[in-house]
């Protein structure tokens, strides 16, 4: 081995002291989320992190994996981890690539011959820390119908990664190398990022149940971990089931690591931290609109509602589904950055990279605002049948998210409209502000979504004839982080109407915490 490597070896493991001791790095303002240990319940705690003694781990990001389209999850992930391991090494953080049964293809990586150089030290006494089981999977994500034949298929991570010189490359498998790691920076907390959530980032030995065993903090950035479960079929109960979905199982293990193993965090508080959001200075509320409808023009009236209504305070997104049903929705990845999604879609059945993005932040119970045909955005209809292609059902959408349950409509509406009035318990509700009782004619045909779930507010209801009983028309919902505002208006008619257009602005001010134009309260735009 020559100097200069010898001497860049030396440089990387002691951090490079040469060139940082000058900038001492700023605490990092982070926001936690857990869960109580008995309850369950959401829980928050505001920290001000040490980067002095913190490490990010990454993970196992490999290349291939036997199932196909969990290789496609994975490869999802890489434009946003780059942008989010280039933050955090702004912001003063030591980057640790953790690869299992791959590492030797990084032998003679500098980065990887730096790790190795480090100085072993006794090994740290271990504390009792045993959570139960993760959730576990494992099953072909491409859907029941057409599994993938299982074996090992990796050969080194994602090709796309980008791994700077002063990052290390650790064998996942040998946890004493971060361990040795830690003692020689004193570094005590770890953010992990990587892959399978309920697998190697939790049980490999430089996973957090490992490091926690040892005494460490642990912290996982939640948009940037993914469980291996299954697509159409639930691993409990060992059933099909066309409500569970490759995102709904790391869902699942989420709750469960943020309640037994280790608090979260999202990747937007890294690149907020380091100034390195897509949106630059611009700090306007995102709102992201996801359209993709045969029949109800939304692809033109949202953009043009927009333009007159909320672009001077908003910054608005618009992505609309892929034609043909491809499974696309190009520009998806804006969604890690929305402060509100605006939904109007009708039986799209995305790939599960897309979906892995979109469903995220349904099921993170953020702030939502949905049109009509949502209510049935993923579900398959008696002639639809999109299971075993690597795409994603989401049969009861509705009830778990908007809390209804959809069961068609009369088509004789279709030639009258409905008579639309406030439910009169929620005249003063600030989403009916300025409607003037809110008594109008839409040309929409109204739905039959009862039973609502006990947690809706009622805000209007409607009937298309007198002889018929009447139907919820919107709705508000509050959820663990964020509001939620369904109607299933939203006709290429309505969004003529000013009690529809005053509706719907409100409908999106209330769901971001904001009050409406004319309130006393109501932010001026900047």
């Amino acid at each position: 081995m020559n100097f200069q490597l010898n001497f860049f070896i030396l440089l990387a493991w002691a951090g490079l002291p040469a060139i940082t001791a000058a900038a001492e790095p700023a605490p990092v303002p982070l926001r936690l989320h857990s869960r109580h240990l008995q309850t369950g319940a959401a829980q928050w705690q505001d920290l001000q992190l040490d980067p002095r003694r913190t490490a990010v781990v990454v993970i196992d990001m490999w290349d291939r994996h036997w199932c196909k389209t969990y290789t496609a999850r994975v490869a999802g992930l890489v434009p946003r981890m780059n942008a989010t391991v280039a933050a955090a090494r702004k912001l003063g953080l030591p980057i640790v690539w953790a690869p299992s049964d791959v590492v030797e293809f990084y032998r003679d990586y500098p980065q990887r011959q730096a790790m190795t150089a480090i100085p072993s030290h006794p090994e740290p006494v271990r504390i009792p820390f045993n959570p139960p089981q993760v959730p576990q999977g494992d099953y072909c994500e491409c859907g029941p119908d057409h599994p993938c034949p299982k074996g090992k298929v990796w050969s080194r991570q994602q090709a796309g990664l980008q791994i700077a010189a002063e990052d290390l490359i650790a064998d996942c498998n040998q946890g004493r190398e971060l361990l040795n790691y830690c003692q020689e920076r004193g570094i005590d907390t770890l953010i992990y990022l990587g892959v399978a959530s309920n697998m190697c980032v939790c049980y490999r030995s430089m996973g957090m149940i490992s490091m926690r065993g040892y005494g460490l903090k642990t912290i996982f950035v939640s948009d940037l971990v993914e469980a291996i479960m299954a697509n159409g079929f639930d691993p409990a109960r060992q059933v099909a089931d066309a409500n569970f979905t490759p995102a709904k199982g790391s869902a699942i293990v989420q709750r469960f690591l943020e309640q037994h193993v280790a608090p979260s965090i999202e990747s937007r508080q890294l690149l907020a931290a380091a100034d390195l959001l897509p949106s630059g200075r611009d700090r306007r509320p995102l709102i992201v609109f996801v359209i993709g409808d045969d029949e109800y023009e939304t692809a033109r009236t949202l953009p043009a509602f927009a333009r007159g209504h909320l672009e001077r305070e908003f910054r608005c997104v618009f992505l609309e589904a892929a034609p043909n049903r491809q499974g696309d929705l190009p520009g998806s990845d804006t969604l890690a950055d929305a402060d509100l999604v605006v939904l109007s879609l009708r039986r799209q059945f995305f790939t599960v990279p897309v979906m892995d993005r979109l469903e995220r932040y349904l099921r993170d119970g953020k702030p939502l605002v949905a049109l009509r045909v949502s209510v049935a955005a993923f579900a398959q209809g008696s002639s639809i049948q999109r299971t075993g292609d690597g795409r994603v059902v989401w049969q009861d959408f509705d009830q778990e998210v908007l809390g209804c349950r959809y069961t068609g409509y009369d088509s004789a509406a279709r030639e009258t409209g409905s008579e639309i009035r406030a439910v009169a318990e929620a005249t003063d509700h600030p989403v009916l502000r300025g409607l003037g009782g809110a008594r109008f004619h839409s040309p929409a045909w109204i739905y039959r979504v009862r039973p609502l779930a006990e947690d809706t507010t009622v805000l209007l209801e409607g009937r298309w004839s007198e002889a018929q009983p009447s139907e919820p028309v919107a709705w508000t919902r509050t959820r663990e982080r964020g509001r939620l505002f369904y109607t299933c208006l939203g006709h290429p008619g309505d969004f003529e109407l000013a009690p529809f257009q005053t509706l719907f602005e409100n409908g999106i001010r209330w769901a971001l915490g904001q009050a409406s134009p004319g309130d006393p309260a109501a932010t001026p735009p900047r």
